[in-house]
């Protein structure tokens, strides 16, 4: 792999997965940066998906391959961003708060050049631990606040989604984010499209895990369906992960099968069709955005989302979305709410709110980072 050139900005997320929302943001930046005419790469310590295989124009990305140690990783990162201090590169930028836990490791005494982007914090990422945890990991973690909070501090710009992220950063580390909300990757429909008028079609886009309560729904739905004043109903599932098959069990135990399909991965062309069928966009999930519902509002889409995502501080105040408070029962009404709400004359004619856009979004971005 050639090295940096004096003038390509680089880009860096510790590892690529899977595909999914931070990977299409990355490469919304990187077709920002393309209509700015600004030369870039993608760097990582692992790609385990080809990322340049998603991306609809040309992109390089570096691999580091440092050993699996946090040390490795630390010297890897470390080493980069000496290597863009030396030929005077663009100021890159990191992305993920592991990225800020090793840099702050790899530049304790300052003098590393970078910004940071931090979509999720460790609350949203590491589910709650037991009282009763070993010693070593009692010490890791004071560790890595200690190490994180480096990075944050010492970082030239420091972005994030949400105001509430914003603020537990500044709570937890003594430095708030910029708050940049992100937009949807469709351009969206003048007009919405011509729905099933005998079936309410429901949709869910997300990884198949725990934090995206997409059990919620499947129970909810359950509970639901004998109520009459409801229209027939269908649920699509658009997703993989780990929790597939529990899923799947769940499904079956509920007597759900003739009314939930799980589609699995799906590709950009057949998801539209599938948010151009839907009535109603579901999103339980606790998360730091979730950039699927302005995607569903962007097709003309309702949505029933969680107070728990960080978008509802975008959408809450609009009849195409209810946002439910806190635990199961809630988001059950919720649906209820919006099954009843869909169904009024016209309620699909009606003006969407103003929504923010991904290319305004990538624009704002490369500007406050000086590109």
């Amino acid at each position: 792999m050639s090295a940096t050139t004096t003038d390509e900005v680089v880009i860096f997320q510790p590892e690529f997965i899977e595909f999914g929302g931070e990977e299409r943001v990355i490469l919304a930046l990187s077709e920002g940066l393309h209509v700015a005419d600004v030369p870039h790469r993608v760097v990582c310590y692992h790609d385990h998906i080809g990322l340049n295989r998603f991306a609809r124009e040309p992109l390089t990305v570096q691999t580091l391959s440092p050993a699996d140690s946090g040390w490795s990783k630390v010297a890897a990162l470390r080493r980069l961003l000496l290597e863009l201090d030396s030929i005077a590169a663009p100021t890159p930028m990191l992305f993920n708060i592991q990225s800020a836990m090793h840099v702050g490791l790899a530049g304790r005494l300052g003098g590393l050049r970078y910004h940071l982007r931090i979509p999720d914090t460790y609350s949203l990422l590491i589910p709650p631990a037991p009282d009763a945890k070993p010693l070593r990991a009692r010490l890791r973690k004071p560790v890595r606040d200690w190490a994180t909070g480096l990075g944050m501090r010492h970082a030239q710009s420091l972005f994030t989604n949400t105001a509430a992220l914003s603020d537990e950063i500044e709570r937890l580390y003594r430095r708030p984010a910029q708050v940049m909300y992100l937009g949807g990757f469709g351009e969206g429909q003048a007009t919405a499209a011509e729905r099933d008028t005998d079936c309410v079609h429901l949709l869910s886009v997300s990884r198949l895990q725990g934090s995206k309560r997409i059990d919620w729904m499947f129970r909810a739905l359950a509970d639901l369906r004998g109520d009459a004043s409801l229209p027939n109903w269908r649920l699509h599932v658009v997703g993989s992960g780990p929790e597939r098959n529990a899923l799947l069990r769940l499904r079956r135990e509920l007597g759900l099968e003739d009314r939930v399909e799980l589609h699995g991965f799906l590709d950009d062309d057949t998801l539209k069709q599938l948010y151009h069928q839907a009535h109603i966009f579901l999103m339980p999930a606790r998360q730091g955005y979730g950039l699927p519902a302005i995607e569903a509002l962007n097709h003309h889409c309702a949505v029933v989302m969680n107070e728990d995502s960080g978008v509802s501080e975008v959408l809450q105040h609009t009849p195409w979305v209810v946002v439910a408070g806190p635990g199961e029962a809630s988001f059950r009404q919720a649906l209820r709410e919006m099954m009843r709400r869909a169904q009024t004359a016209g309620f699909y004619r009606q003006a969407l709110p103003v929504l923010p856009s991904i290319h305004n979004w990538a624009a704002d971005l490369i500007a406050r980072a000086g590109w």
